[in-house]
This record gives structure tokens, sequence and C-alpha cells, in this order.
């Protein structure tokens, strides 16, 4: 839910708030994400942009607010929707992976964080990419705030959801994601592909990859060097 930040803690404080690590994703995480990754286990939606997760052995649940994205406030059109996207983005109970930018925390005291599910899939750009949730900038949050937009705009111009100029009812309910939804690039129904560029490189600092072979056609535009069937990995 948008909320508008007026000013951030020190990060050492929230540092010394949770046993959080710094190192990259641990061995067995999902293909492609990016360094520094954080584990944690999804223990509860809240709504289209606001989760509960928990990290390592804690029992202490820590809310999440998801960078990148504002999807509509209790009450509204397509509230129900996108927490239900959400929802089946990030199932209870599995593992997720969350990426700090600049901000840690807001003056709710909610972590900040992007966050990507146990597939790999960036959740804030899935969300916005089909029309759940609008494309929001957190402050300093600017990592992916790029890629967002091309997304966002993508979206209108196809008048999805919540640019479409009506409510949802129960047949705009979202269905389980199916098996192919591995990565960000995934190629579901009113799919388009990403901004072809010149190199992998150019491609991840814009935020975008990585490809799949036999899973997303954007694979064929770039160099597999090590034949592992994954181009533009982070």
């Amino acid at each position: 839910m948008r909320r508008v930040l007026r000013f951030s803690l020190p990060v050492i404080t929230a540092l010394a708030a949770l046993p959080l690590t710094s190192s990259p994703a641990a061995a067995g995480s999902a293909a492609g994400l990016p360094r520094g990754v954080q584990r944690a286990k999804v223990v509860r939606i809240v709504d289209g942009d606001t989760v509960e997760v928990r990290f390592g052995k804690s029992s202490r649940k820590v809310r999440v607010r998801l960078l990148g994205l504002d999807t509509p406030e209790y009450g509204r059109c397509w509230f129900d929707s996108a927490t239900e996207r959400t929802r089946a983005l990030l199932p209870l109970g599995r593992t997720a992976y969350l990426l700090r930018d600049r901000d840690y925390k807001d003056h709710y005291g909610r972590r900040l964080f992007y966050v990507y599910n146990h597939r790999g899939l960036s959740v804030a750009r899935n969300l916005v990419r089909y029309g759940y949730a609008k494309a929001l900038l957190y402050r300093k949050n600017d990592r992916y705030i790029r890629t967002m937009r091309l997304e966002e705009a993508r979206a209108r111009k196809r008048r999805l959801r919540i640019w479409s100029g009506r409510c949802d009812s129960s047949k705009d309910m979202v269905a389980p994601l199916p098996a192919e939804a591995r990565t960000v690039g995934y190629a579901g129904p009113g799919w388009q592909p990403d901004p072809r560029f010149r190199t992998c490189e150019s491609a991840i600092s814009a935020g975008f990859g990585p490809y799949e072979r036999s899973v997303h056609p954007e694979y064929a535009w770039y160099y597999d060097a090590d034949g592992d069937g994954l181009v533009c990995e982070r």
C-alpha cells in the first residue's frame, strides 16, 4: 500500500533489530537471483504489497513492505485480486529471497525489500507487469524503478486490470501460477518480450534476466558462454 516515507532509521539500528546476514543466497536457492539476497520463510500475506516472513530459525515475524510497487488499498477495486496474486506468488511456508536497497525501514517499522519467490521470480515485477499494481519509487530505493516503470507502461497500454477502467469480480481473481512461471521473464497470457539489449551486461544493469533455454524466448538473443541453459544470470 502507498506510504510516504518521511525518514529512515540508521542502518546500524536496523541491523541490530534482526539477525540478518549479508552473504549471498545459500546453496540450493533459485537460479539467477541477485547477489546479496537473504532467505526467509513466508508466514503471512497481509495484502498485495505487504507480507510477513521469518528469517532463519527465528520465531519472530517480520513485516516486509515490497519495494518497487503499490497495490490498491483495502476496499478499493482490485485489492482482492492483487492480494490473491501475491498469495499465489508467495505460498505460505515456502522460501522467499529478499534484497535490500538503500533505505531499510519505513516509519511504520516495516522492513523494505525487493522480494523474489522460491522459483526466483520477482514478485513486484510480476504484479506490475500484469496490472495488479503501479510502479512506485520509495525515496532512494531506485535500483529497479526504470524496469518497473517500463512494466507499468506495458500494462497501461494493454489496459490490464487496474488500468482497465473497471472493478474486478470473481471471474477476474487470479488462478494458481502454472509451473512455467520460473523467473521474472514468465511468458504467460498477454506476454510481451523484454527489451533487447546488445549484451547481457546491459540487460542485467537495467534489471532484466535471467533467461532460461526452452522457457524464455529472450534466451536466443544472448550467448550462453558456459552452456548451462541460462543467460544474463546475475
